[in-house]
């Protein structure tokens, strides 16, 4: 049953990076391959991106890291507040985060329910928007949030860090913060997120 679930993961994966007109940058260190899309839409900006790395770190490790969700706001951007409120079994949790946002955008905050799945050689962590999972604070509630961690040891050994990501922000978001976003804001999260996993 896990590896179907893998299967179906990759698959939704392969069909979104399919769908997308991407746009492909490298961090200025070389070392994470960032590709994002902004779609308008009549509700406002969905954003898409992925980042592709490759390092050295365990996939025990990895899954330890993103299980403990105060871990989650060492990584993300602009997070001050990231914690678990329910866990419904061993595998399926609710994470909440408080969105500390730079001005002129508004604070937010967003709640998303997380699965794990995993085989030999893989582990994947998704994050998908539940808004509703979690009481309402006085600040707006992200609607559209959703993320994904894939993590896939190498034949060298090495493991490959894929984080995929949708998400729609609760203001309007000026050009010059999501053209100064790329590919540094999602290159940042993939560094961060290695970083905090090679502390287990």
């Amino acid at each position: 049953m896990k590896k179907i679930m893998s299967i179906i993961l990759i698959l939704c994966s392969t069909a979104l990076i399919a769908q997308r007109n991407w746009k492909t940058e490298t961090s200025k260190d070389g070392k994470v391959i960032v590709k994002s899309d902004i779609v308008n839409t009549d509700d406002g900006k969905v954003i898409y991106y992925i980042a592709e790395t490759t390092t050295d770190i365990s996939l025990e490790k990895a899954e330890k890291c993103l299980r403990d969700s105060q871990t989650h706001k060492n990584f993300l951007e602009n997070t001050t507040e990231s914690k678990q409120v329910e866990k419904s079994s061993e595998s399926k949790w609710i994470t909440y985060y408080f969105f500390d946002a730079p001005w002129p955008m508004p604070n937010s905050d967003a709640v998303q329910e997380f699965t794990v799945t995993k085989t030999p050689n893989s582990l994947t962590v998704s994050g998908t928007s539940k808004p509703k999972a979690y009481k309402s604070t006085d600040v707006k509630r992200m609607n559209n949030y959703d993320i994904t961690y894939h993590f896939e040891k190498l034949e060298n050994q090495k493991t490959k860090l894929t984080i995929t990501a949708k998400f729609s922000p609760v203001g309007r978001v000026p050009k010059f913060l999501l053209k100064g976003w790329f590919p540094k804001g999602p290159a940042g999260i993939a560094t961060r997120l290695i970083n905090e996993i090679s502390k287990k």
